[in-house]
């Protein structure tokens, strides 16, 4: 039984908490009422006598992983609809084992006021009243001492969260169903900055024009209406002038109260119009019952974990991306005198291999069916380039213009691109997405076919031909991004949009290196906290694995590397143990050493070199039974991994990755979002600038090894 699971505890002394309407006590306790063991975690329960809701007594629940004890964790709000109390989401959501794997606390308070003094209409019904708070403050005579939940949960109960439980204050996320769905957008909208991560199942997204609202809404605050958009999701975002938001909202199909109540088609426009970034879901013949959240819980947890950690392992489904307006100019995009005319530009072209680039005016053309044309505002140097430079790369087409971690502005676009404008900050990908292929529609595969029988050869998808020349001839494009022009022409499944506050010459780096060594780990690999890992070349995808294994909470992460100065900085970026195989004693090897630090082996090992010496070595420095090696590093043309059968027969997995398998053009602004939040690295990358001009001697300083990411700016 239930009761014999639980254990009584003594009352917790808590915080007041600030309130605009009366004033809070100097303190209030919170009893705890019961303790439930859960997937490696606990559910607990409160009551507190609330100066937020007239003096009642009120209640809310707190799941908190065992991660808990060793350092404070996100918190997510969970609000709950019509009817419910507190205790619905805990017993039907099957949100708990996904909550402690991701190591988010939930909180889940009640949805009302309750009590003998609580005022009600006469008859009670389901819509109003006790179980129907709407997450507002009342201010009419009847209701406004009690029914303050907006108060409650932004005020109140948050600052008990914040100070009594180890809980981080700056990641804090909210969702919730129905009415509390309308409750977690309006509250994130009302507090731009407040919530890091919103979404919602089957909100009343425009209350003023529903039944649910038109009923409560006059009830709680007179007939002003003006009054009712503050808490009126559709009417806030008119008016949001925020920071960039986005949203996640599921919907079932089958809903019965989809068309008259909940109206998510509303929300969808205003976002639209807005330019705010909102991923809606229609999901096929679900209802607006717990069946339907529980289908969904898990994705919305790592949808919010993604935004509260940084630790990204969440996509919107394929088709599901935004409107066309999100972080395109508000004031609309105007075509430039240059649109529909041919550039000329100053690119550097490999004319052939290992010989330097060479500055050139080159002319670009306009972009055709399906193409956009970018103007290049900042690139770095990636050792894929000086790989294909040297002649190595199988498919390197000369004479070409390479480049591939780019920045820059759309100028114009081709016929039938309507996802971009004149005006947007892009960073192209060599890795498509154009969301109808098998490929984009898999989950966590990002191996999209649209044009890359078209990028492999150096050409564009509409007519086969290049769309640069220089004195009249073809020069080839590269990777489908050739970034080493002033001017470029991509297709439009090879960029992705970006928020226009970003630097550009720092999110550049996001088109290939260091986003790849985060997805190797957390999208290849998924590696899990506690695990152990070793990294091979500590170059910027090297460290960028590193950054990603902190991330991910591996216990012991094994840098390997030639250079003293790598290893130093592999221990600034968070590795546990450094490897020198030059240091080693003769007769043992980075392999041999690396299996007796860790007892059989690593359970992760990335090769970030592109030897296929050291592919071996990574594989078999993994743990029999259960090691993964993840290929980064690409090998040059003609070279083939070798290893025993046995080591494949015992167990061991050996895999590759490709831009870290992002889905580019929905994840790469995901990477922008959280690198401006603060939760991820570009900066520390950066360790020379140099204006486009100098390209040859920034090549010079990346075959020394002198450099981890060098940034040219045009």
């Amino acid at each position: 039984s239930n009761a014999s699971r639980r254990c009584s505890a003594p009352p917790v002394q808590l915080p007041p908490a600030s309130r605009s309407a009366a004033a809070a006590p100097e303190t209030m306790s919170a009893k705890e009422i019961s303790s439930v063991r859960c997937f490696d975690g606990f559910l607990k329960r409160y009551e507190h006598t609330s100066p937020a809701c007239g003096g009642c007594t009120m209640k809310f629940a707190v799941y908190t992983p065992d991660g808990a004890k060793d350092a404070k964790l996100p918190v997510v709000f969970w609000l709950s609809g019509l009817t419910c109390t507190d205790e619905n989401f805990s017993q039907k959501a099957g949100a708990f084992e996904c909550a402690s794997q991701l190591r988010l606390v939930l909180v889940m308070p009640d949805t009302s006021p309750r009590g003998d003094d609580v005022p009600d209409e006469d008859p009670k019904t389901y819509d109003f009243g006790a179980g129907a708070g709407f997450y507002l403050n009342a201010t009419t005579d009847k209701y406004k001492k009690h029914y303050n939940m907006y108060d409650y949960v932004t005020k109140e109960l948050r600052d008990i969260i914040m100070k009594e439980f180890p809980v981080l204050p700056d990641k804090v996320g909210i969702t919730g169903h129905s009415m509390g769905g309308h409750g977690a957008l309006t509250i994130a909208l009302k507090n731009p900055g407040m919530y890091k991560s919103v979404s919602a199942f089957s909100p009343i997204v425009h209350p003023m024009e529903v039944p649910w609202g038109q009923k409560a809404l006059p009830l709680y605050l007179g007939d002003d209406k003006e009054a009712w958009k503050q808490y009126d999701a559709v009417e806030l975002v008119k008016g949001y002038t925020g920071p960039p938001m986005r949203f996640l909202i599921d919907q079932g199909t089958s809903d019965n109260f989809l068309k008259e109540q909940l109206r998510p088609e509303l929300f969808e426009k205003a976002c639209a119009d807005k330019g705010i970034m909102l991923t809606l879901r229609m999901q096929e013949g679900h209802d607006h019952s717990y069946y339907f959240i529980s289908t969904y819980i898990k994705d919305h947890l790592k949808y919010h974990a993604a935004q509260l950690t940084g630790l990204v392992r969440w996509c919107p489904d394929a088709g599901k991306e935004p409107a066309a307006s999100v972080y395109s100019d508000p004031a609309g995009a105007k075509a430039p005198e240059t649109a529909g005319k041919e550039i000329e530009c100053l690119a550097a072209v490999a004319f052939e291999p290992k010989k330097p680039l060479s500055l050139v005016k080159v002319k670009v053309g306009p972009p055709q069916k399906g193409e956009v044309r970018i103007k290049h505002h900042s690139v770095a140097l990636c050792h894929t380039d000086a790989y294909t430079l040297d002649g190595l790369d199988p498919e390197g087409l000369f004479p070409s213009i390479l480049g591939h971690e780019a920045s820059g502005v759309v100028e114009s676009v081709g016929e039938g691109v309507t996802d971009f404008a004149p005006g947007d900050h892009v960073i192209p990908c060599y890795q498509a997405y154009c969301g109808c292929c098998k490929f984009c529609k898999r989950p966590d595969i990002n191996l999209c076919t649209s044009v890359r029988a078209f990028t492999g050869k150096g050409v564009m998808a509409g007519d086969g031909k290049p769309r640069f020349t220089y004195e009249g001839k073809p020069i080839y494009h590269f990777m489908g991004t050739s970034s080493f022009s002033e001017y470029g022409v991509v297709h439009q499944q090879s960029i992705a949009k970006i928020r226009r506050d970003a630097p550009l010459e720092k999110v550049c780096l996001l088109g290939c290196g260091i986003s790849t060594g985060w997805g190797a780990v957390w999208n290849t690999a998924k590696v899990e906290r506690g695990a152990t890992a070793a990294v091979f070349g500590i170059g910027a995808v090297g460290l960028s694995v590193i950054e990603g294994l902190v991330k991910a909470g591996a216990s012991k992460i094994i840098a390997v590397d030639l250079l003293p100065s790598k290893l130093e900085l592999a221990k600034k970026w968070g590795a546990t143990d450094v490897i020198n195989p030059k240091e080693l004693p003769e007769g043992k090897t980075a392999t041999s050493e690396i299996v007796a630090m860790t007892e059989f082996g690593v359970d992760y090992s990335f090769d970030c070199t592109g030897n296929v010496q050291v592919m071996r070595s990574a594989l078999e420095c993994s743990a029999r039974g259960w090691g993964v090696s993840v290929v980064i590093g690409v090998a040059a043309a003609g070279q083939e991994i070798a290893t025993r059968p046995f080591q494949l027969v015992t167990g061991r997995t050996w895999k590759g990755t490709a831009f870290g398998g992002w889905k580019s053009k929905p994840q790469v602004p995901m990477l922008v979002d959280l690198y401006m939040g603060g939760e991820l690295k570009i900066d520390e990358y950066i360790t020379h600038k140099m204006e486009f001009s100098k390209i040859n001697e920034a090549v010079d300083l990346l075959h020394k090894g002198e450099c981890l990411r060098c940034v040219l700016t045009f």
